[in-house]
Parts: structure tokens; sequence; C-alpha cells
């Protein structure tokens, strides 16, 4: 077993668990030190990852990590940017530590935390359309006011990414948000009223470790290493 294991769901043509950004982040710096542990939809967690060491832990994401059991995306991002900041630096610089934060905050509570549908749809069978009135339609100008969030970012600070420094966690994190909520048509990006902002989604999207990830939506349960390669 590896030092580094993430439990993650994905269903293909669809969408992936919000492990996605951590095995994003596990692909970025190029390290084979890690697996991941692809868990059947629709099915209970907690019994699928106990076949595989997990005690405690009964839902996604789950990193295995130096005799540890980490959820909450957020935390599990930070402590892998951390391990491999060697070979990669994924926290920004010293001076953006708050703005780094807000960002891994706003990807949550304001992005995912207000996307109830998301338990919904990811493997239970719901459709978007069996939700659109009693979740979707409440929740439109909140997604309005969140892309405009981005919106106003890129217009005051421009560059390619969250963080003045370059590529961070910020961006896994909340490119992950902007993509799902893209994705299931919750967020207008298309319209013409947040060009940046998509322009920013597609910078991410074509990152080839962004590509790399959406791929293990595609594998069946079982255990990978970077790269979707098999472990025997």
């Amino acid at each position: 077993m590896s030092n580094i294991r993430l439990f993650h769901m994905a269903i293909p043509s669809y969408g992936h668990s919000r492990a996605f950004r951590c095995l994003w982040l596990l692909e970025e710096p190029g390290t084979d030190d890690f697996e991941v542990c692809m868990l059947t939809p629709g099915q209970p967690y907690a019994p699928q990852m106990q076949k595989h060491g997990v005690m405690h832990s009964y839902k996604i994401p789950t990193l295995q990590m130096d005799g540890h059991e980490i959820g909450d995306s957020g935390v599990i991002s930070q402590l892998i940017a951390e391990r491999y900041q060697e070979n990669k630096q994924l926290l920004g610089v010293a001076a953006e530590r708050i703005e780094m934060l807000q960002w891994l905050g706003m990807a949550e509570t304001c992005i995912t935390f207000r996307m109830p549908l998301l338990h919904l749809l990811m493997g239970n069978g719901t459709k978007l359309t069996d939700v659109q009135a009693q979740l979707i339609e409440p929740m439109r100008q909140v997604f309005r006011e969140n892309v405009a969030h981005f919106e106003s970012h890129f217009d005051k600070q421009g560059g390619d990414y969250l963080l003045d420094s370059g590529f961070s966690i910020a961006d896994t994190m909340c490119a992950f948000s902007l993509h799902m909520g893209d994705s299931w048509g919750l967020m207008d990006l298309k319209s013409g009223e947040a060009p940046k902002t998509l322009a920013y989604l597609e910078r991410m999207r074509a990152r080839p470790a962004f590509i790399n990830t959406k791929k293990y939506a595609e594998l069946t349960p079982d255990l990978y290493g970077r790269g979707c390669v098999p472990i025997v």
C-alpha cells in the first residue's frame, strides 16, 4: 500500500465527488506515491472503504495518509500541497495565505454547501429535472452572485489564476465547483456576462492533470495509481 490512498466516486459522463479536487491535486506534481480507490456509486461508502482498511470514516473524500484518516476536501488539499511542496508550490506565497484560505472557504461555503442537490444527484438516481422547482430555481440568484464574485475578481486582479503567484489549491478547489455548476447548468457561464470566469474555467479544464483526473470516472471500482494505472 502507498503512503497515500484517496477514496473517490464518479459517474461516467455525469460527475465526480468532491474528491476530484484532491485527486486533481495529486495528479499535478507528477509523483507516483499515491493510490486511488474508486467506489461503487449508489452504495454505502463505509462498507466499501472498510474493505480497504478504513476504520472510522463513512464519507468521501477520505484520505488515508501516514496512519491517519482525513476528511474534507479543503483539509485534504492543504495536506497534499504541504506534502508535495518540494515538487510543486501549490499553497501560494506567505503573503497570500489569508486570500488562499478565503478562496477555500468560497469553494465550499458559498458554492458547494449552497448546492444541496449534490448528494441527491451523485449516485442516487435523481435527475436535475426532478429537483428543478424545489432546489435549483430558488438558488439561481445565489449562483449568479457566485459567478459575479469570480468575474469581479478577474476584472480587478487580472491574471490566469486566483492567486497572483500562480496555480494553487485555490484553483483546484474553486474550479471544481465552477466546473460542476457549469456542467449541470446551474451556473450561467455562457451567456456572455462572465467571459473572464469562463476563460478561467477553460484554462483549468485544459490542464493535463485535470484531464487525467476526469478519466477516473471511466474506471471500474478498484485500486489505481496515477494516470488510472491498475494496482495489481
